[in-house]
């Protein structure tokens, strides 16, 4: 259960990572791909919201591995957690679709580390 919670974690981390790449660096190639329905005006027009939008993604897979680094459970259940609201919101917002596509590993991930059990020495300083 600790390596499949692990794993998720991980996969949600990559897919914060990819967000943000998307949004930082190649919004403006990939934002009518992604969404035929936005012109190449509009998506010139938001692409500094969509570098900031990009760098709070970042941010949070960010927060995920500096919380398995630390070993740190909560940083990493805070981190998918505000991932899930995120999700949550979009599908709210823009498009029900969200919560499928940007919600379901981070909600896998913060279930299987909800409930994994961490191993722990006889010497375990914290």
């Amino acid at each position: 259960m600790l390596k499949a919670a692990k794993i998720l974690a991980i996969l949600a981390a990559i897919e914060c990572f990819g967000i943000m790449a998307l949004e930082m660096f190649f919004w403006q190639q990939a934002g009518t791909k992604i969404n035929p329905n936005m012109t190449a005006d509009f998506v010139s027009q938001t692409a500094t919201m969509a570098a900031n939008q990009g760098l709070y993604n970042g941010f949070l897979g960010l927060g995920i591995i500096f919380g398995m680094i630390r070993k740190n459970k909560e940083i990493v259940l805070l981190s998918l957690f505000c991932i899930i609201a995120a999700a949550v919101y979009g599908a709210y917002s823009v498009d029900y679709a969200i919560i499928f596509k940007q919600g379901i590993i981070p909600a896998a991930a913060f279930i299987f580390n909800l409930i994994a059990k961490e191993k722990r020495g006889t010497l375990h300083f914290r």
